[in-house]
């Protein structure tokens, strides 16, 4: 019996087949990037990262000479004779951000919820700005002799 040749799913597999690893769909792993937002008001400044899949034990937050640093691993994990189409990143992370002087550092507080990281991080109450009255300049100054 003959089979027709059917070109369009060929060429579809051969271009999976080469460019997979360039999307990510290839069966080698892409580095892992955390994304992360900073916050700041004038309470706080507070780091939001995203790490879905990395295990609370996985995940390092430490503070030094003003630097903060966040670190951490999304392991890739399969079964005996399984095969995985790798469509997500794996590896290890690390970011690190310079905080202002205005910090309280030794209150600083990390929480991991819902594959979310926050860092927050209390400014101290010297350095929270205070509001100035001005006046209208129509009361009279009075001279003491």
């Amino acid at each position: 019996m003959l089979t027709a040749w059917d070109a369009v799913s060929t060429l579809d597999r051969m271009l999976n087949d080469v460019m997979g690893s360039a999307l990510g769909t290839a069966t080698h792993s892409r580095s892992f990037t955390a994304d992360i937002d900073v916050r700041s008001n004038d309470d706080e400044v507070v780091v939001v990262c995203d790490v879905p899949g990395v295990k609370r034990e996985d995940i390092d937050v430490t503070l030094e000479n003003h630097v903060l640093t966040v670190t951490g691993t999304r392991k890739f994990e399969s079964k005996e004779n399984e095969r995985v189409v790798l469509g997500r990143s794996y590896g290890t992370f690390s970011r690190q951000f310079t905080m202002p002087d205005s910090l309280d550092e030794a209150n600083l507080s990390a929480t991991l919820a819902d594959g979310v990281l926050s860092v927050t991080i209390p400014r101290h109450p010297k350095s929270k700005p205070v509001k100035i009255p001005v006046g209208n300049g129509a009361e009279p100054k009075q001279l003491h002799e």
